[in-house]
C-alpha cells in the first residue's frame, strides 16, 4: 500500500514501504479463489433429522407466531397486509407458504466488496470465509497479563492489525470504544476507525436509524460522493430485528428497515441462550433460533424483496450449573455446525459465531476451543463465521496478539476445507515409479516437490516447526511472544493510507471524529 496521498473513491492498494512490507511478508503462499473453498462434508444432522427441524420451525412460526415489542414496526404491518394473521394472543402467525416465498427470493450469493476491490469476497452458501466480530469490554494486555478497559484506540488498532493478516477476511470491531459519551458518538466513531483502519471488507451495529444516515453518509464520503455505497457497499449490518424468545423489537426492526433502504447486506440475526432464552435441549435451541432466522429473513424481504442477507441462526450455550455463557464448548461447535447445515439445505448464505473461546488468555484452551468451533462450523458449510479470531472469556474480552495467533489456525482450517485434490497428476503415479525404479529412493529433488511446495502446503507464520535445538538458540520464544513482537511492530509501522487527506478532512468537518491525526498517522 503506497504511503501517497490516494485520489477519492475505492483504490487498489499497491505495494512500497514498511507498512506494505508489514502486510505482504505474511501473505500465504497458496493462491485462493474470493469465492472460498467448497465446504460441507461434515454433517452433524441426518437427512431426517434436519427436515424434522426445519418442519418444527416452520410449525413454531404457524402456531406461536412472533411477539411484537412495542408499537408495530412499518414492514410488520405489510407482512399482515400480505398473508401473515394476528393470534388471539396479538402474534404474528407466519405461514409456511411466506416463509418459502421469502426463501426464493433471498439471494444465493452476494458481493461483500473491500474498499480495496481485490479484498473483496463472494459471500455464498458452503463457502467459507472468517471474519471478526464481538462485543468486548475488556482487552488484554499481554506485557502485564492484565485487562483493561477497551476505548476508541483499540477499535483502530485492531482494525490496522487485522488488516496486515490474510486469512481474515472481513473487519467487525471486537472491542467497544467505551469511552464515547453517546451511542452517536460510538457508531460513528466505530464506523471512521474501521473504515481508517482497513481496506478488506466491513462489519457494523448501529444504534439507530439516524446512525444508520449518518455512516452511511460516511461511506459515501470515502467512497467519492452520494450514492457510492450502495453501489459497493464496503460494510454489512450485524443486525437482527428479535429478541428471543420469539419477538421482533421495535426499534431494532426499524433499524433493520433503514439499513435495508441504504443497501448494507444485512446478517439476520438470532441469538437466544439454550436454557435460557431458547430450550434447553440441543435440538430445540435450534428450532427456535431457526424459526428466528426466518422470520426475520421474511421480514427483511417485506422492506426490500431480493435484499442480500445471511441466515444467522446463532443459538448459544450457558454453563447450567452456573448460567454463564459457554463460546467454547463442544454443544456449542455443535449448534452452529447444525445451523450452518440448516442454511446449506435451504440454499443460502449462512451467518456463524465460532471461535469465543471460554479462555481468557491465548493458552491450549484458547487454541483447542477455537479450532473445534471454527472447524466444525467451516467444514459444515458456513458462508461467514464471525468471531473467528481475538476474542476471549465468551466474547467479553480479546486480545490483540490472539488476532495474529488465530490467523495461523485459520489458514490451517481452511486448508482442511479446501481438503485433497485427486487427479491423474496429483495420484502421482509418475513420480513414484521414477523414484522406486530408476531414481533416488526419495521425492526431495523431484520436480512434483518444488512444484507443489509452493501450492500444496501452507506454511504458518507464527506456529514454531523448528527442532528444540533451533527453538532453544532463538531464544525459547512462545507463539505468545512471537505475536507480541508482530503486533508491536505493525502498531509503530502500519497506518493505512487509503483514505486522502482531503476526504478524511471533509469526515472530520462533518463528524465528531475523536481519533486525532497523528493517532492515524497523519502529520
Amino acid at each position: 500500500m503506497k504511503n501517497k496521498e490516494p485520489t477519492a473513491g475505492r483504490t487498489r492498494s499497491e505495494g512500497s514501504g514498511r507498512a506494505a512490507r508489514v502486510r505482504s511478508r505474511k501473505q500465504p503462499v497458496i493462491e485462493r479463489s474470493p469465492n472460498g473453498p467448497l465446504a460441507g462434508r461434515f454433517n452433524p444432522l441426518t437427512t431426517g433429522e434436519l427436515e424434522r427441524i426445519l418442519e418444527s420451525a416452520y410449525h413454531v412460526l404457524e402456531t406461536v407466531g412472533m411477539e411484537v415489542m412495542g408499537d408495530m414496526p412499518p414492514a410488520a404491518l405489510k407482512m399482515l397486509e400480505e398473508g401473515a394473521t394476528l393470534s388471539d394472543h396479538g402474534r404474528i402467525l407466519i405461514p409456511r407458504s411466506k416463509v418459502e416465498d421469502a426463501l426464493a427470493l433471498t439471494p444465493k450469493s452476494f458481493t461483500l466488496h473491500g474498499f480495496d476491490s481485490d479484498r473483496s469476497i463472494e459471500v455464498a452458501a458452503g463457502r467459507p470465509h472468517f471474519g471478526t466480530a464481538g462485543g468486548a469490554v475488556s482487552i488484554l494486555d499481554c506485557e502485564t497479563g492484565e485487562y483493561r478497559e477497551t476505548g476508541l484506540q483499540d477499535v483502530y488498532d485492531m482494525a490496522r492489525l487485522v488488516d496486515t493478516l490474510p486469512n481474515i477476511h472481513w473487519c467487525y470491531r471486537s472491542p467497544i470504544a467505551r469511552d464515547m459519551e453517546t451511542v452517536e458518538l460510538l457508531d460513528n466513531n466505530t464506523a471512521y476507525s474501521l473504515l481508517r483502519g482497513t481496506t478488506m471488507p466491513l462489519g457494523i451495529t448501529l444504534g439507530s436509524v439516524q446512525n444508520v444516515k449518518n455512516v452511511t453518509r460516511m461511506f459515501d464520503l470515502a467512497l467519492g460522493g452520494e450514492g457510492r455505497f450502495s453501489e459497493t457497499p464496503i460494510a454489512h449490518m450485524v443486525q437482527g430485528a428479535g429478541v428471543p424468545p420469539l419477538r421482533f423489537a421495535y426499534e431494532r426492526c426499524i433499524i433493520k428497515e433503514e439499513a435495508i433502504r441504504q443497501g448494507f447486506p444485512i446478517m439476520i440475526a438470532s441469538a437466544p441462550q439454550a436454557g435460557a432464552t431458547s430450550p434447553a435441549a440441543l435440538a430445540g435451541s435450534v428450532v427456535q433460533s431457526t424459526a428466528e432466522a426466518l422470520a426475520g429473513i421474511v421480514y427483511a424481504n417485506t422492506v426490500k424483496p431480493g435484499c442480500p442477507l445471511t441466515f444467522a441462526a446463532w443459538p448459544f450455550v450457558s454453563d447450567l450449573r452456573t448460567g454463564a455463557m459457554s463460546g467454547g464448548s463442544g454443544e456449542q461447535a455443535l449448534l452452529m455446525a447444525a445451523v450452518a447445515q440448516v442454511a446449506l439445505h435451504l440454499g443460502i448464505p449462512s451467518s456463524v459465531a465460532a471461535g469465543m473461546t471460554d479462555s481468557k488468555l491465548p493458552d491450549a484452551q484458547s487454541g483447542f476451543e477455537k479450532s473445534l468451533n471454527i472447524a466444525l462450523a467451516g467444514h459444515a458449510g458456513a458462508a461467514m463465521i464471525h468471531e473467528s479470531a481475538g476474542m476471549h472469556a465468551s466474547l467479553m474480552g480479546c486480545c490483540l496478539e490472539s488476532y495474529v495467533i488465530d490467523n495461523d489456525m485459520l489458514g490451517n482450517i481452511l486448508r482442511t476445507i479446501e481438503g485433497i485434490t485427486v487427479s491423474d497428476d496429483m495420484l502421482s503415479i509418475a513420480p513414484i515409479k521414477e523414484v522406486n525404479i530408476d531414481g533416488a529412493g526419495h521425492y526431495l529433488g523431484e520436480s512434483q516437490t518444488l512444484e507443489l511446495m509452493q501450492s500444496e502446503y501452507i506454511y504458518p507464520a507464527q506456529s514454531n516447526r523448528n527442532t528444540i535445538e533451533e527453538w532453544k538458540e532463538a531464544g525459547s520464544k512462545s507463539i505468545v511472544d512471537h505475536a507480541m513482537e508482530y503486533t508491536k511492530d505493525t502498531l509503530e509501522n502500519h497506518h493505512p493510507m487509503h483514505i486522502s487527506n482531503e476526504i478524511d478532512d471533509k469526515i472530520r468537518q462533518t463528524f465528531d471524529i475523536r481519533l486525532s491525526k497523528e493517532a492515524i498517522g497523519r502529520s
